[in-house]
């Protein structure tokens, strides 16, 4: 029977409902920067079907062959009627950047005659949503874009974490590690993890204990590097960049972290000149309170016209890049000395 996909299913909250319930689409599609979350699913779903040593568990990481995989969705597994059918995860296969092979799309597409044992989910970071195969999963499966969740999502996230772990911590605190660790889950985790650990059984955790533990980001490090550049302090700001390189921070990821942080101090001033609020300006540049805070301390020292030649500098330094023109690391020196 085809699967209809109902119309609040639009977002990752039912993976969660398909758990819990048992009831299962067909195929699935994940993609997205957040590995933290596809990695979470993946093992979600994978226990679901009976674990990895089980019999109704397939992975394959990038492109099987077309046929052993067919074959392997036309099995009914020999534990059928005991749990879920069989699932299948195909983890970067490429499949929705470039051309899928015709005989899979013929396949797929059947879903009439699709096995109702079998389930086939797809882990992918980019997609085109143009492509045949992208649009035959929405239109008889389920797809679900798994990116970096915005400020408050991480708080809430964090909190429950804490929560789950008998700890618990003040606002003010949450936002001090959120500071901290920048909006990568696993790092997040990564921290919290250290936190728990640390306090033992005490219950609450306090700013102390943040900063005793939680290891400054790389976003942190780019931030009081761009401060040191508004300040005219270029040996400092090479300092923080020497720093970074030192602990093996790719420069293309340096560069698109300084491109972010003007990019958001052009909003910090845009909500300045709209005479917005401290809440309306940090939702529309969609950072915290606290966060907004920070860029408006670092705002003072920059014109609107110093931050858009940033970033059109960004921009233009990172097509030389594509282009062979310049390396990363000459354009992150460029940004900062010239």
């Amino acid at each position: 029977m085809a699967y209809k996909k109902k119309e609040n299913e639009n977002d990752y909250q039912q993976l969660g409902t398909d758990l819990k319930s048992g009831d299962f689409k067909p195929y699935y599609l994940l993609y997205g920067e957040e590995e933290f979350l596809k990695l979470s699913y993946k093992k979600a779903f994978r226990k679901a079907f009976g674990g990895e040593d089980g019999m109704a568990y397939n992975f394959f990481d990038g492109a099987p062959d077309v046929d052993e995989l067919i074959d392997i969705l036309n099995t009914i597994p020999f534990t059928f009627g005991d749990n879920n059918g069989r699932l299948v995860i195909v983890s970067d296969s490429q499949w929705f950047k470039k051309a899928p092979p015709e005989k899979l799309l013929k396949y797929l597409d059947d879903i009439e005659h699709f096995p109702e044992t079998a389930h086939l989910m797809f882990i992918e970071k980019e997609v085109d949503k143009r492509g045949k195969l992208y649009k035959i999963i929405q239109k008889n499966g389920f797809d679900c874009e798994l990116g970096f969740q915005d400020h408050a999502q991480l708080g809430r996230w964090a909190a429950r974490y804490l929560t789950n772990a008998g700890k618990k911590i003040r606002n003010s605190t949450m936002e001090l590690i959120l500071g901290k660790t920048g909006n990568s889950m696993d790092n997040i985790a990564s921290e919290l993890e250290k936190l728990i650990a640390y306090t033992g059984d005490r219950d609450v955790i306090e700013d102390q204990d943040v900063e005793t533990i939680c290891s400054q980001n790389v976003e942190d490090r780019v931030f009081d590097m761009i401060t040191e550049m508004s300040l005219g302090n270029t040996e400092k700001a090479m300092q923080y960049y020497g720093d970074l390189l030192t602990l093996q921070e790719a420069p293309m990821k340096i560069l698109s972290l300084m491109r972010r942080n003007f990019n958001q101090l052009l909003l910090t001033k845009e909500s300045v000149t709209k005479g917005m609020n401290g809440q309306e300006a940090a939702k529309y540049v969609n950072v915290s309170p606290w966060i907004l805070g920070k860029l408006q301390n670092q705002a003072k020292h920059y014109s609107l016209e110093s931050i858009e030649d940033y970033l059109s500098r960004c921009l233009e330094y990172d097509e030389s890049i594509k282009s062979g023109n310049l390396t990363d690391r000459m354009a992150v020196e460029l940004l900062l000395t010239v």
